[in-house]
Order: C-alpha cells, then structure tokens, then sequence
C-alpha cells in the first residue's frame, strides 16, 4: 500500500497541472456554490478568458467580433462594481480603435449602451449597459449554465 501523498506531493501536481485546468476548476468551484448572479458572472469570465486563450493557440488567425467581446466586458465591469471609459472598451474589443468606436456607435443607436463624462475626469467618457442590454446578457447567461453538464 502506497503511503498517503505528503503536502510537497500535492503541490507538485499542482504546479504541473495546466494553467486550463485550474482556471476550470477555480470557475466551477465559485459557480456550484455561488447565487445565478455568481454563476453568470463566472460564466462571462469564463467565455472571455476562453476567447483570450483562444488567440494565443491560433497565431496569426485575425479572430473578431468586438460587439460581444465589449458585451461580455461591460456585464464583467457592471457585476464586479467598476467602470469601462470608451478607450478601454475599445482595447477589450481586439479590434482596431476605428471598428471598435463603430461597434460601440451601433449598440449606442440601438439602444443597448449608453456613453456619459466620467465624473472624475471630463476628458474621459464611461459606458454602461442600458437594462435591455443587461436582461438579454443575463437570459443568454442563463441558457448557457443551463446547457452545461452537471460535472462542470
């Protein structure tokens, strides 16, 4: 019989376990315990570091589809209690700053974000989710945790 693994031996495997695989399971861990708001969030963080790692594995491949990436961005900021200046939500987009202004005029004139001074710095501009943006991230949200696995 093999003697109980000592506190080295744990950290060892730790330490060689894939980087995809402690971000999993750190994710999971905070969703089966949290309330639907956690769940969601994490779901949302979930989706954005996926789409990050993503790049990094296809070099080269021009992936882009900054509405959702800034979408994604705005419920993560909204959730956690910060705030995204337009030239920050431009660089989360992974466009360029031109599609990525023209991405956020469109979800402006469709009613989904708004753009206002920040109060602190009037050379800056924040973005918000309007509440129909909000309940239809949310009713997404909720569709993806209800289609994953129970494992997960």
């Amino acid at each position: 019989m093999d003697p109980a693994p000592s506190d080295d031996d744990l950290i060892d495997v730790v330490v060689r376990l894939p980087r995809k695989a402690v971000e999993n399971t750190l994710l999971s861990a905070a969703a089966a315990t949290g309330t639907l708001a956690d769940q969601r969030l994490a779901e949302a963080k979930t989706l954005l570091a996926g789409r990050r790692r993503r790049g990094s594995c296809f070099k080269g491949v021009r992936f882009s589809d900054p509405s959702w990436d800034m979408i994604l961005e705005l419920y993560v900021a909204e959730q956690e209690g910060s705030t995204i200046a337009v030239s920050q939500l431009c660089t989360l987009s992974g466009g360029s700053m031109t599609t990525a202004l023209r991405h956020i005029e469109d979800l402006e004139a469709l009613g989904l974000i708004n753009r206002a001074p920040d109060p602190t710095d009037r050379r800056k501009a924040i973005v918000t989710m309007l509440p129909r943006l909000r309940s239809a991230i949310e009713q997404w949200l909720d569709l993806q945790i209800a289609a994953l696995p129970p494992h997960r």
